[in-house]
């Protein structure tokens, strides 16, 4: 892209090589043109050479048509440059030219500016200098590879180091010794054989009173000087080791401390909160205390530092920084008498009482008549800051800390969390440049989620990119994808995740340490207090009072409640550290007990299921202890369920991560009933089953490997996935049968020959179904055999068998009744209902329906009310009354869509559809059972598609279409042909009772093949699994 024409263009060096419009970063292109635009800049405007730019792009091994690659890029610099005011780009016979406005690159500013420095005054060279070195935004030319790019980096932060040690020695004559102090102590860190810088901080420390420092740093950097370079310390160190010697300690308060870090160049995020901060501080005639709290690597310290930088000409008296956090935690009074030295007040008088309150009292005397800010970082707790507040002074304090420090009465507080994407997107753009940061935006979108949007990760992932500029954005995503590398990978200088997560995890308590860690063995995306419960096997209200601790350091987050149980998640990072605990911990067993304490738990819980189903699959696994028990009689089952299941699931696929198929497949299998099929977690189902599964098979056990593909069997059946719920009911048939589990298999052939009825295939199913009865009932399984009956029924009244159906349904109704089963009880009912309005019997099939609805409202079961509504619906159609089922229906209606019931949605909108053929409404009825037939289609029912095509027939004929009839009622025939059902036999009468006869040939000649079952499956819930009994008709 180019510039805007006419704007003023700004090119930096000092740092990433940008061009800036304004505020916003130009696109230059790819490196090399990056490159290409420092060697021409760098000259300021004079010629250089075809030669010399070919070696400052590419040293000793140019390509072989440098010049070609060269003309290139210019070609692309140009385009890039030429709208903008002052820029020209030349060519002359031996090169280029760049010409540039004067001060528009920062460079040449900064020599400026040096330049100047040399003749002013103490009170504007300090400003003067202090404008050089604020033009520095990291390391000079960041980024660009090569042999000219390096040397010129290293010259010009030589530069760079003696214009600090300049500004430091001009502060600390003019009494800023203090903040020089301060300033050093970050540059040494970087560059800690500097020796002006060295000589300059002995300087600073014995002018604010440490001596005895400024002679400790001495002697530490003459040893690494000798060990480093094998030489003594220059002429520069030994005269300031001298003077230090033999200077008295300077005793004059120091007027104006100035001890902020550096502001960040390039701090980018939480504009509001810092406008808003920044708005507090500067309350006329006010004391505020403003608290900044949020998790490890939020930014807080960056955040306070960027805010005091922003306000110090609010604070003409002073700015002072201390850190009280860190590995030894400042105790206040020791806090009190560093905070008094930075004051000016002398070693021995800021020590001289230990009674911490007359420490207080004299800091707040210090501060009286001053206006003075005080930037308190990384607190523990309220205990520490109590001291620092400044009263009535007119000064402020401004405090940082993981925790809220509710108890710190504040004029103000700040949360500071993760940044939106669009303020992590900025952060990376100016720190690696627009043209890395843009030419793969989703690349860039895929490293911020992988840094879960945290400040100091972003930051750092950003400034791996720019010490690395042959990287491109997806390579150090790629590298983050791995979460056993990425806390390693976000680490750059003195810049690293991990250690900032560490400081939080080394504040708790060691209860909390080992439920942290716990909490990284299962590695749950969403947990309660009963996981740690399960996790350390302790009591709920411990495990509460754990949660909370791990929560106020800021490992936790609070992320919604259910009812009693607050739900907590772990940022990314924060999960990924506890995992690496977890791995140096004993992982494999605390997982098995945690899953054996929540297999309890939810065995307990099904047991309050209006049908407690038996599972198939009961593993030998730890006992949990007494006071577990205990916390098991505390837990209401739904409200537990929405606020653990993501831990549930969390925990079988750790189990099967790690091979412990019993735990696995035994909390896979109990948690289908208790909640997956009741709830409709269809994901969390395919979640556990696929995971536990595969663990079964890796392992050879064959019998936990049948329970899940019975469990994969009744999900594919719940989601319409008839072909592959045969195969896996199939397959664990077998599977049950090699392991001689006689309940298993009888299980998983009562759920073949549901599969094979839902289909119309009762020539198929009745075999099936007939064969688990039986072994059902020499089990002594009542509930079991209750389903098969049931089953039975159903088939039996699909193909008109109407006396064999009531046999068994009354079979599977008293069944039911001795077990308490309401549920199958209603369905049971509802199904003799439906035998005699088959029958044509409308008295007692209103009768049996309305039951079934009365129990089903009873109940609180909405889902099954929509089923029954439906069956009576059907019945007032048939006496001649339709209108008075369209509003249950509507409602019925709601409720199936809601399920995402596929099966229960179709059947609603069918029967809508012969309601309003009934009540003579012939557009809605077509609509309704045109929606209802492509529903059917989607779900590969081709039975219940043929009815309604065979009800769509009579929307036409009674329209006085009736060509359009004769292929519906065609194509509906040979389905109920094929299948052999009671729609055969009336098929004929159905066509004469509207009317609408024609000769058989005429028929068969019309008659088409309904085409394949879509793909696509809808979903249900748990009335279709194959245990339960099936609520249609």
């Amino acid at each position: 892209m180019s510039c805007p024409k006419g704007r003023v263009v700004r090119f930096r060096l000092l740092g990433p090589v940008e061009a800036a419009e304004e505020e916003r970063v130009v696109a230059l292109g790819a490196l090399k043109q990056r490159h290409l635009l420092a060697a021409l800049l760098f000259d300021g405007g004079h010629p250089v050479t075809f030669e010399t730019l070919i070696d400052r792009l590419w040293g000793d091994e140019p390509p072989a048509d440098a010049r070609g690659a060269l003309y290139g890029y210019v070609a692309r610099l140009r385009r890039v440059v030429k709208d903008s005011t002052g820029v020209t780009l030349v060519r002359w016979s031996g090169g280029y030219t760049l010409q540039v406005p004067a001060g528009s690159v920062d460079l040449f500013r900064f020599r400026q500016l040096l330049e100047a420095a040399r003749t002013a005054g103490p009170d504007e060279r300090l400003a003067v200098l202090e404008e050089a070195l604020g033009l520095w935004r990291g390391d000079a030319l960041a980024g660009l590879p090569g042999e000219w790019a390096q040397r010129t980096r290293e010259s010009l932060d030589q530069h760079r180091l003696g214009a600090l040690a300049d500004w430091a020695l001009t502060a600390i004559a003019r009494g800023r010794h203090a903040e020089a102090a301060d300033r050093l102590a970050v540059a040494l860190a970087r560059d800690p054989l500097c020796e002006p810088l060295i000589a300059a901080m002995m300087r600073a420390l014995h002018a604010s009173g440490r001596t005895v420092e400024a002679l400790e740093l001495f002697a530490r950097s003459r040893n690494r000087i000798i060990d480093d370079l094998g030489t003594e310390p220059g002429p520069l160190l030994r005269e300031a080791h001298t003077g230090v010697l033999r200077a008295p300690v300077a005793a004059v308060r120091e007027a104006r401390p100035f001890l902020l870090p550096p502001d960040l160049p390039d701090y980018t995020g939480f504009d509001r909160p810092v406008a808003a901060t920044v708005d507090v501080l500067r309350t006329p005639g006010a004391s505020p205390v403003v608290v900044v709290s949020g998790p490890g690597g939020a930014g807080k310290t960056a955040f306070a530092v960027h805010v005091a930088h922003a306000v110090r000409d609010h604070y003409p008296d002073g700015l002072l920084f201390l850190n009280v956090g860190g590995a030894d935690p400042l105790e206040p009074a020791e806090a009190l008498s560093r905070l008094l030295r930075m004051l000016g007040v002398t070693d021995a008088d800021a020590q001289g009482n230990s009674d911490l309150r007359e420490r207080e009292t004299r800091y707040r005397a210090e501060l009286a008549g001053r206006r003075v800010l005080v930037v308190v970082d990384d607190a523990v707790g309220a205990r520490q800051i109590h001291p620092f507040r400044p009263g009535d002074t007119g000064s402020a304090l401004l405090v940082t800390s993981r925790n809220r420090l509710v108890t710190v009465p504040a004029t103000s507080r700040v949360e500071l969390g993760m940044m939106t994407a669009a303020e992590a997107r900025a952060l990376v753009t100016r720190v690696i440049g627009a043209d890395r940061a843009e030419a793969d935006p989703h690349q860039t979108e895929r490293l911020i989620g992988l840094c879960a949007r945290l400040p100091l990760a972003v930051r750092v992932a950003a400034a791996r990119l720019a010490a690395r500029p042959h990287w491109s954005v997806r390579q150090l995503a790629d590298r983050l994808d791995d979460e056993r590398r990425r806390l390693d990978e976000l680490a750059v200088d003195d810049l690293e995740v991990r250690a900032g997560l560490a400081v939080g995890h080394r504040g708790l308590s060691p209860p909390a340490q080992l439920a942290f860690q716990a909490l990284g063995c299962l590695d749950p995306p969403v947990l309660t207090a009963v996981t740690v419960a399960a996790l350390l096997d302790i009591g709920l209200d411990e495990a509460d009072d754990l949660v909370e601790e791990i929560t106020d350091a800021r490992l936790l987050d609070v992320v919604g409640s259910d009812g009693p149980f607050t739900r907590y998640r772990m940022h990314d990072l924060v999960r990924i550290y506890a995992g690496e605990l977890a791995r140096a911990g004993p992982l494999r067993e605390t997982v098995t007990g945690a899953v054996a304490a929540l297999l309890r738990l939810v065995e307990h819980l099904a047991q309050q299921l209006p049908v407690a189903t038996p599972r198939l699959y009961h593993p030998e696994l730890p006992e949990p202890s007494a006071h577990w028990a205990a916390t098991i009689g505390r837990i209401d089952l739904p409200r537990w369920f929405d606020a653990e299941e993501p831990a549930l699931i969390a925990a079988v696929e750790r189990a099967a991560s790690l091979d412990l198929v019993a735990a696995a497949c035994g909390l896979a299998d109990a948690l289908v009933f208790a909640s997956f099929a009741a709830r409709n977690n269809f994901d969390g189902w395919e979640r556990t089953h696929t995971a536990a599964g595969a663990a079964a098979r890796r392992a050879g056990d064959r019998l936990a490997e049948a329970a899940m593909e019975c469990g994969i069997g009744q999900l594919r059946y719940a989601q319409d996935r008839f072909p592959e719920s045969r195969a896996h009911f199939s397959r664990a048939a077998e599977l049950f049968e090699a392991a001689g589990h006689d309940r298993g298999q009888a299980v998983a052939l009562n759920g073949l020959g549901t599969v094979g009825r839902e289909l119309g295939e009762h020539a198929i199913a009745l075999p099936q179904i007939n064969r688990a009865l039986a072994m059902l009932d020499r089990l002594g399984d009542d509930a079991g055999v209750a389903h098969a009956h049931y089953s039975l029924g159903f088939a039996h009244r699909e193909l008109g068998d109407d006396e064999i159906a009531l046999e068994h349904l009354a079979s599977a109704l008293t069944r039911y009744r001795r077990l308490g089963h309401r549920r199958g009880e209603l369905i049971a009912i509802r199904g003799m209902g439906l035998v005699h309005r088959a029958r044509g019997e409308l008295g007692p099939a209103e009768e049996f329906c309305s039951a079934a609805h009365t129990i089903a409202t009873g109940i609180g079961d909405t889902h099954l009310a929509a089923y029954t509504a439906q069956a009576l619906a059907k019945v007032w159609i048939r006496q001649g009354d339709p209108d008075r089922g369209l509003e249950p229906l509507r409602v019925a209606l709601a409720a199936t869509t809601v399920r995402r019931d596929g099966h229960g949605t179709a059947l609603v909108t069918r029967t809508l559809g012969e309601l309003h053929l009934a009540a003579g409404r012939l557009p809605e009825a077509a609509e309704s059972l045109e929606s209802a037939a492509q529903q059917w289609r989607d779900i590969g029912m081709e039975l219940s598609r043929a009815r309604t095509l065979r009800d769509l027939g009579a929307v036409r004929c009674a329209a006085g279409d009736h060509e359009a009839a004769h292929p519906l009622w065609a194509a509906a025939g040979d389905v109920f042909q094929n299948l052999g059902v009671r729609e055969n036999d009336e098929l004929t009468a159905w066509r004469a009772r509207f009317g609408c006869i024609c000769p058989s040939s005429q028929l068969r000649s019309t008659r088409s093949t309904l085409p394949p079952a879509s793909a696509a499956r809808s979903a249900s819930d748990q009335r279709r699994a194959a245990s339960s009994p099936n609520s249609r008709g």
